[in-house]
């Protein structure tokens, strides 16, 4: 009996893991390709519209490549080590391994505001995970609007 309950559990939490990687896949293929960003902020204060515009961020599978000027102006690279959609909002971790915060884990919040936008919020100290979509003056959090790439 024991056997059969412990077999019973341990098919029960594979089964769970497999529908969250199936969850991750269908994320990862959804965020696949080149994304404009849209709107920004930083620490509490709105990215410049001249900047906000040079930004993008292209996903081709855990490898992301960004272009933002207003955190630097070489590309910066990072691999995406964590993306869990099962959790509210759906939680993102890269490594960046090219710019500022080299070889940092830097957590994010991100959620979908429409199939060809979602924000993302992250703590480029790789303290702690944001747990809002805002950035308040002094918390050193990034948050970016991202729009699907035309």
């Amino acid at each position: 009996m024991r056997a059969t309950i412990a077999f019973l559990m341990l098919t029960m939490a594979v089964s769970v893991a497999v529908a969250e990687d199936v969850k991750s896949e269908k994320e990862m293929k959804k965020l696949a390709g080149t994304w404009a960003l849209a709107s920004g902020e930083v620490d509490g204060k709105a990215v410049a519209d001249d900047l906000a515009k040079q930004g993008r961020i292209t996903y081709a599978g855990e490898a992301l490549t960004l272009m933002t000027p207003h955190q630097s102006k070489d590309p910066i690279k990072a691999k995406l080590t964590k993306l869990d959609p099962s959790k509210k909002p759906g939680e993102m971790d890269f490594v960046r391994s090219a710019g500022p915060g080299e070889g940092k884990t830097m957590m994010a919040i991100y959620e979908w505001v429409d199939d060809d936008t979602y924000r993302i919020c992250f703590d480029p100290s790789g303290k702690a995970r944001p747990t809002e979509f805002k950035t308040k003056e002094g918390s050193g959090h990034i948050m970016h609007v991202w729009k699907r790439a035309k």
